[in-house]
């Protein structure tokens, strides 16, 4: 009846060790899809995609990000910069306007793109070469992205 609880209890054991082991391969691959999700949204908004336009953003932030003057971003929203704070979001200044915030965020991206249009000279996406990555290497003392 001992060598029974001993089978058991290695049983048991095993059991576990399998599923922490499933656990781990799940979080392994969420880990990487995340990080690939993000390289690839660093790589949009370091050329200047409007598509890396998020609900969290802030006005000044798309206009740094994409080299649109603010005043215009709020033109377009038809916002008063008084009327909503500096650091207003995306998502609540859609709310303000009782709009989705989808609508608001397509609303800026065509706005931007209508600006680039106008003003070819303002905007030049930084493009990224393997020089780039390599020089930003942890290996390297630069800053990893």
């Amino acid at each position: 009846m001992n060598a029974l609880s001993e089978r058991a209890r290695l049983g048991l054991l095993c059991l576990l060790l399998c599923i922490m082991l499933g656990i781990l391969a799940f979080a392994a691959v969420n880990t990487f899809r995340a990080v690939q999700s993000f390289q690839q949204q660093y790589h949009a908004a370091k050329t200047g995609d409007v598509s890396a336009i998020r609900p969290w953003m802030t006005i000044s932030v798309v206009s740094h990000v994409c080299h649109v003057p603010e005043a215009y971003l709020y033109r377009t929203l038809q916002v008063n910069k008084s009327d909503m704070q500096h650091k207003s979001t995306l998502y609540e200044i859609a709310n303000h306007k009782k709009q989705p915030v989808d609508q608001v965020i397509r609303t800026v991206q065509h706005a931007i793109l209508k600006y680039r249009k106008d003003h070819p000279m303002v905007f030049t996406p930084t493009p990224m070469h393997q020089t780039d990555l390599r020089s930003r290497s942890p290996s390297s003392g630069g800053m990893p992205y």
